[in-house]
C-alpha cells in the first residue's frame, strides 16, 4: 500500500501489525509505520513512533531496522529544527551501529546539524568523514558544505577551494554549479572580483540549464559594473 501511494491505508495496516507483540513484524511494522507518519507531513508524530528504537528495549536492537529506523528519527527532528536532539540521535545510531549501511548518510546527518547550530569547525569535521567514506552524490554534498562553513565563517581563503573541489571532482551538475557560485561569493568578499567573475562565466558556460545560471548571471553583471 505504501509503496502504491495509498499512506492511509498502509498507516492502518502497519499500525495494526506494530501493536501486535506476538507478530514476528512488529519491529519492521513500526519503523515502516514512521516512515508512513513522515511520509503524510506528521513529523511530530513519526518522531514519537520512531523514539521507540532508541527508548525501548524490544526496538533497539532488530537487524536491519534499528539503524534506518534510528536514522530516520536523527532525520525527522531535523526537519522539526530540533537540531541537538537530532545530532545525538545521529551519534548514537553511529555508536550502536558502527558498521551500518547509514553511516556515511548519519555522519552527515551530524554535520548537517552542527552547521544549523553554528558549530563551523564541529560540522567541517563531520563532513570530512562523510568525505572519506563515499564519492558519492552525498559526499559532493558534504564537501560543498565544507566550503559554506567556511564561508559563513568568513575564512574566504579556506572557503573557495573547498567548494571549488566539487566541479573538479565529482560530476553532478547543480552542486558544481552552485559550488561555482558561492566560491565566486568567497571571491568576491575576499576581494578578488577577477577570479569571482571568471567562475561566474564558468556557470554560464558548462552550466547553463541550472537554476544557479540565474543567479550567476545576475551577479555577474554586478561585479562587472562595480569593476566598470
Amino acid at each position: 500500500m505504501q509503496a502504491k501511494g495509498d499512506v492511509k491505508g498502509a498507516l492502518a495496516q502497519f499500525q495494526a501489525v506494530a501493536q501486535n507483540p506476538k507478530s514476528a513484524q512488529m519491529g519492521q511494522a513500526a519503523y515502516r509505520l514512521g516512515e508512513c507518519l513522515l511520509q503524510s507531513g506528521d513529523e511530530a508524530a513519526a518522531v514519537k513512533q520512531l523514539q521507540r528504537f532508541r527508548d525501548e528495549g524490544p526496538f533497539q536492537n532488530i537487524a536491519g531496522v534499528s539503524d534506518r529506523a534510528l536514522l530516520r528519527l536523527g532525520h525527522a527532528l531535523g526537519q522539526q529544527k530540533q537540531w541537538d536532539a537530532s545530532r545525538q540521535t545521529f551519534e548514537g545510531m553511529l555508536g550502536r551501529f558502527p558498521n551500518s549501511p547509514w553511516v556515511a548518510e548519519a555522519r552527515y546527518g551530524v554535520g548537517w546539524a552542527f552547521q544549523n547550530l553554528g558549530q563551523f569547525d564541529n560540522a567541517v569535521n563531520a563532513y570530512n568523514q562523510v568525505v572519506g567514506l563515499t564519492a558519492t552524490e552525498l559526499g559532493a554534498r558534504a564537501q560543498m558544505n565544507i566550503g559554506l562553513c567556511r564561508l559563513a565563517q568568513k575564512r574566504y581563503a579556506d572557503a573557495t577551494p573547498a567548494l571549488l573541489v566539487v566541479p573538479f571532482t565529482y560530476d553532478y551538475p547543480h552542486l558544481s554549479a552552485l559550488s561555482l557560485v558561492e566560491a565566486a561569493r568567497a571571491f568576491a568578499e575576499n576581494k578578488q572580483p577577477e577570479q569571482a567573475i571568471r567562475l561566474l562565466e564558468r556557470v554560464l558556460r558548462d552550466h547553463p540549464e541550472t537554476e544557479q545560471a540565474e543567479a550567476a548571471r545576475k551577479r555577474l553583471e554586478e561585479l562587472k559594473k562595480g569593476a566598470g
